[in-house]
C-alpha cells in the first residue's frame, strides 16, 4: 500500500516514542519511508509530533543537555568558541545532564540544588516516588511556574511567571515553523515573563543583562546560531513564519531534503536496527498491562484545564479503563473501585467498563494530582533519547468492595451523538458578519 502510493507522509507521537524501543520504530519508520521514495517530494516525509506546545521550540534553542541553540554539540571546540566570544564566559567542554540524570545524581548526593521552570516533573516524570524523594533531599530548590503546582510543595522559592498571552515571545511547530506571539493581557499581580525573571536573577548574581524585550533576545540567538541567522521580529510581524533554516537574506526552506540529506555526499543513510524486548513485562504476579495518555477534555496533567468548570464537569476526576472480558472474569463494573499496584506504587481509582481496551489491557489517562499515573510508571527508558517507558508498565488489579457512580457522568462526549466534521472549519467563523481579524492593532506594536 505504501509502496503504490504516490505520496506518504507519516505522523506519530506519544504512543511511539514512550517506549523503551521508541527511537528505534521512529527509525524503522523513516527507513520505510527513504525505501519507498517518500523523502524529498511535496506531501511525504516523516513528522513525529511533539507533546506539548512549543516542545519543537524548546529543542531548537538548546534545552536538550548536549546542545547549544540550533543543535550546535556543545564539546564541538569551534561551536563553544563562537559562543564564548558572544557571550563573554567560558562554557563547560561536556554536556550536562538532562532530567532523570539529575534525579539521579540528586539521590547519588552530587546534586545540591535546581531551578525548575515551566515543568510539573513531581508528576509528569516516570517513577514520581522515586522523583519525589529526590526533591525532598535538595538542599535548595526554586520552581518558577504560572501556578503553584504540586512541585511548588517541594520548593523553598517559588517565582510566579505568567502564561503565553502575558507575554511576547515565538512559538515552533513540528513543521520547525517559528510564528511571533503577541502580548494580549498585563502580567496578574505580581507575576512576571520567564526572560524577565531569569535575568534578574542573573543581574543579583553578577551579570548585567540589559535585554529590554524578547526580540533582542531572539537577534542574540540569530547571531550566534546559523540556522537561525535571518530570523527576527520584524520578519515574523503581522502573523507571518518563517521555517527553520533561514538564511541572511530572509528565506526560509518550507521542504527539506529537496536536492540533498545532511551527509557529506549529500545522500541519505538506512540505518540498521535489532529487535529489543520491553524490559518490563506482565508475569504470574503484575499480570496486567497498564497503559496511559491524554484525554480529549484535558490538557496533560490538567494543571491548566482543571481550572475550567466547564470542562471539569464533563471529566471530573481520572479513572482506569477495563475491557468487557476482565470486567466480566473479576467482577468489575463502571464505577468499581479498583487498587493498581506496580512494583514501585499503587494507587486507587475508579473503572471504566468499555471495549476501548482488550483483555489484560489497561487504560488510565495522565491527568490528575490526587491519583498521578506516574505512581505507577518505571525510570527505565529509551537508551538513545531517555524518554520514559510511559507505556511499558506491569500492574496488578484489586477488586475493592465499594462500587459507585461511573467517573464519566452522562455529559461526557463518550455518550452523545457527535457531528464530525473537516477539522475546526474556521472559516465558518471568518464569513460571520459581525466578525473581525485580529492583529491589526497588535502588527504594529513596537519591538523596542
Amino acid at each position: 500500500m505504501i509502496a503504490d502510493a504516490e505520496r506518504v507522509c507519516i505522523l506519530w507521537a506519544m504512543g511511539v516514542t514512550q517506549h523503551s524501543n521508541g527511537s528505534d520504530t521512529s527509525t524503522a519508520i523513516s527507513n520505510l519511508l527513504l525505501v519507498t521514495g517518500n523523502y524529498m517530494r511535496p506531501g511525504t516525509g516523516a513528522y513525529p509530533l511533539r507533546g506539548h506546545n512549543n516542545v519543537q521550540g524548546a529543542g531548537d534553542h538548546g534545552a536538550m543537555p548536549n546542545f547549544l541553540p540550533g543543535y550546535q554539540p556543545v564539546d564541538d571546540p569551534e561551536v563553544r568558541r563562537r559562543f564564548e566570544d558572544g557571550w563573554n564566559v567560558p562554557l563547560p567542554s561536556t554536556k550536562g545532564l538532562d532530567n532523570h540524570e539529575m534525579v539521579d545524581a540528586i539521590h547519588q548526593g552530587k546534586l545540591k540544588a535546581m531551578y525548575l521552570f515551566g515543568e510539573e516533573m513531581s508528576l509528569v516524570d516516570s517513577n514520581a516516588n522515586y522523583v519525589n524523594d529526590a526533591f525532598s533531599k535538595l538542599e535548595f530548590f526554586v520552581v518558577q511556574d504560572i501556578f503553584f503546582s504540586a512541585t511548588c510543595k517541594f520548593a523553598d522559592v517559588v517565582l510566579p511567571a505568567c502564561p503565553s498571552l502575558e507575554k511576547e515571545g515565538t512559538f515552533t511547530s513540528t513543521e520547525r515553523r517559528v510564528q511571533r506571539l503577541y502580548q494580549v493581557f498585563e502580567p496578574t499581580e505580581d507575576s512576571r515573563p520567564d526572560w524577565q525573571i531569569v535575568q534578574q536573577v542573573a543581574n543579583r548574581l553578577g551579570a548585567s543583562w540589559t535585554y529590554q524585550h524578547p526580540s533582542e533576545v531572539m537577534d542574540e540567538i540569530a547571531s550566534l546560531t546559523p540556522m537561525f541567522v535571518g530570523v527576527n521580529y520584524r520578519r515574523l510581524e503581522g502573523y507571518k513564519s518563517l521555517q527553520w533554516p533561514v538564511t541572511a537574506n530572509g528565506a526560509d526552506e518550507p521542504l527539506l531534503y529537496t536536492k540533498r540529506f545532511h551527509f557529506p555526499d549529500g545522500k541519505a543513510r538506512l540505518f540498521p536496527l535489532l529487535w529489543r524486548e520491553a524490559p518490563e513485562q506482565p508475569d504470574e504476579e503484575f499480570d496486567l498491562l497498564l497503559n496511559n495518555g491524554r484525554l480529549l477534555e484535558h490538557f496533560h496533567e490538567g494543571n491548566l484545564t482543571y481550572r475550567s468548570p466547564g470542562i471539569k464537569e464533563k471529566t471530573p476526576d481520572t479513572f482506569v479503563e477495563v475491557s468487557p472480558e476482565l470486567a466480566e472474569e473479576r467482577g468489575i463494573q463502571s464505577g468499581s473501585l479498583v487498587q493498581l499496584t506496580s512494583r514501585r506504587g499503587r494507587l486507587r481509582v475508579r473503572a471504566v467498563v468499555t471495549d476501548r481496551v482488550h483483555n489484560g489491557e489497561l487504560y488510565m489517562p495522565m491527568n490528575s494530582s490526587e491519583s498521578p499515573i506516574n505512581v505507577l510508571t518505571g525510570s527505565h527508558t529509551d537508551p538513545v533519547t531517555h524518554t520514559p517507558a510511559y507505556k511499558e508498565t506491569a500492574v496488578k488489579l484489586q477488586v475493592l468492595n465499594e462500587n459507585g457512580e461511573n467517573p464519566l457522568p452522562r455529559n461526557n462526549s463518550r455518550f452523545g451523538h457527535p457531528t464530525p466534521q473537516r477539522g475546526v472549519e474556521v472559516e465558518r467563523k471568518w464569513k460571520r458578519p459581525d466578525y473581525r481579524m485580529p492583529g491589526n492593532s497588535l502588527v504594529n506594536i513596537r519591538t523596542k
